[in-house]
């Protein structure tokens, strides 16, 4: 309790006697401090960062102990008005989906907000860890605000400052050291932010230079290509019939001798080869992005490909070749509406697009649904049986993530024996794309196919829900794999 007063009295003998008297009184009564407010505070503020936490630990992803953020979401609901709670929530729910995007985009480099909401309607389709982080999602931001709403309504602002005050400070002051860390090729999209506490917001945007809250819809921006890409290794002048096959989650283990053995029954057949060269190079990026790398050698930074003027795709091989006659065309198991491949495909210069919705009744497998791959190397056979003068563009499916065992019918790799446990992720995915170059092998031993020119390119490295098995068993500059040959006359 504070009480303060002044007076001021002066008697002049020339006046009558001015007296002026000024009293100022202001009462400041502080909250009674309580353990148990404190204890709701605590809980108020580090709430949210709990499922976040278990979610890095089994996933093997890097979070820092606690998001700052969240504190101006507690400040807001520790106030004693229903509509400064109601900004609670808000605030709450933007932190959040940077928190969400900050553990996707380890996992998926490739994803940024655009990708995020781009990606949304197709849900339905996609695959099953993508669903269930998606109804994860959605569950925690229906039923976290509704917790720290109550936990705001038993304590108070004053007891949320003497919480959350004291944790800000110790964070700035342990800013630059962590409680664990990865070696330095591992620092990047925020897989190596083991901070004590950190905004996520911030690390977003310092570890995403790129990201923007453009919307979706937004025409996607063309730069010079800052990688390799495989599709130089093409022969000048172009050979009269090309097959070009950016394989799906195509990566480079540490281990030569596995990708050795995936490589296996296609290598055998070098005696009817002309040539044979194989490699890898680092890339982290989409699908698409690999797509566009391959076909165009640029680098695109969106996934709205509708909105992009045919007049960018004119430098695209398929596009160059077209205008010399060949026959161009585009092969993909899963729905062309997916990245826009319905509209883009033809601005790239292909003459022919054959995706889900044009091989109704072929069987399909379980990545988003679409045709399995090995239904479709008879489509591919007949392609070259048809056309002499024929680019022919294969996106494969199949070995998309979570690599299903459900699509597996060739068992010929056995990862343990190259050092792969049996029941990890890239276990399914080395064995999958072992069973599509077995089937590859195959198809080059066929007459239609003599003459042609391969080029089978990773789109981007495997993904796992497991950041463990990635930087255990794949080359850690993120590589991808590829290999070029031409079948004998």
């Amino acid at each position: 309790h504070i009480t303060a007063s002044l007076a001021n009295d002066e008697n002049d003998e020339n006046d009558k006697g001015v007296c002026m008297n000024l009293s100022w009184n202001q009462n400041i009564q502080l909250p009674a401090f309580s353990c148990r407010k404190s204890g709701y505070a605590l809980m108020l503020a580090l709430a949210p960062n709990i499922l976040f936490l278990l979610l890095a630990w089994f996933t093997n992803t890097a979070r820092p102990l606690i998001n700052l953020d969240y504190f101006i979401a507690a400040l807001l609901f520790s106030m004693p008005w229903r509509m400064s709670r109601y900004l609670g929530i808000a605030v709450f729910l933007f932190c959040t989906l940077f928190d969400i995007l900050m553990f996707v985009m380890q996992l998926f480099p490739f994803i940024d907000i655009n990708g995020a909401i781009y990606l949304i309607p197709f849900i339905f389709n996609a695959p099953w860890s993508y669903q269930a982080l998606f109804v994860l999602a959605i569950s925690y931001i229906i039923i976290m605000p509704l917790g720290l709403w109550k936990l705001g309504i038993r304590t108070n602002l004053y007891h949320v400052l003497w919480v959350c005050i004291p944790l800000a400070v110790l964070s700035y002051f342990t800013g630059l050291f962590q409680y664990h860390e990865r070696s330095l090729q591992m620092n990047i999209f925020g897989r190596n932010n083991f901070f004590y506490g950190k905004s996520q917001i911030e690390l977003y945007f310092a570890n995403k230079s790129f990201a923007t809250f453009t919307i979706s819809n937004a025409a996607p921006n063309f730069s010079p290509l800052r990688f390799a890409h495989a599709s130089a290794q093409l022969a000048q002048p172009p050979s009269s019939k090309i097959l070009f096959i950016v394989n799906e989650s195509w990566g480079q283990p540490k281990n030569p001798a596995l990708q050795a053995a995936v490589l296996e029954k296609l290598a055998a057949e070098r005696e009817r080869f002309a040539y044979w060269q194989e490699g890898h190079f680092p890339f982290v990026g989409s699908t698409i992005q690999g797509e566009i790398r391959e076909l165009c050698a640029l680098y695109v930074d969106g996934p709205a490909m509708r909105h992009t003027p045919p007049s960018q795709f004119t430098g695209c091989i398929s596009h160059k070749l077209q205008q010399q006659g060949y026959m161009t065309i585009a092969l993909h198991g899963a729905s062309s509406l997916l990245y826009d491949r319905s509209n883009w495909y033809p601005k790239a210069g292909f003459s022919q697009i054959m995706a889900a919705e044009q091989m109704m009744g072929k069987p399909t497998c379980m990545a988003f649904n679409g045709v399995c791959d090995s239904a479709l190397f008879p489509v591919v056979q007949k392609a070259f049986a048809t056309h002499p003068k024929l680019f022919f563009y294969w996106m494969t499916l199949t070995t998309h993530t979570d690599y299903y065992a459900e699509d597996l019918f060739n068992h010929r790799l056995k990862c343990a024996a190259y050092g792969l446990p049996a029941d990890t992720m890239l276990c399914r995915n080395f064995s999958l794309q072992t069973q599509f170059f077995d089937e590859l092998a195959a198809l080059v031993k066929q007459p239609e196919m003599r003459g042609t020119e391969v080029i089978v390119v990773g789109d981007h490295p495997p993904p796992a829900i497991n950041l463990g098995e990635i930087y255990k068993y794949l080359t850690e500059e993120g590589e991808v794999a590829w290999i070029h040959f031409k079948v004998k006359d």
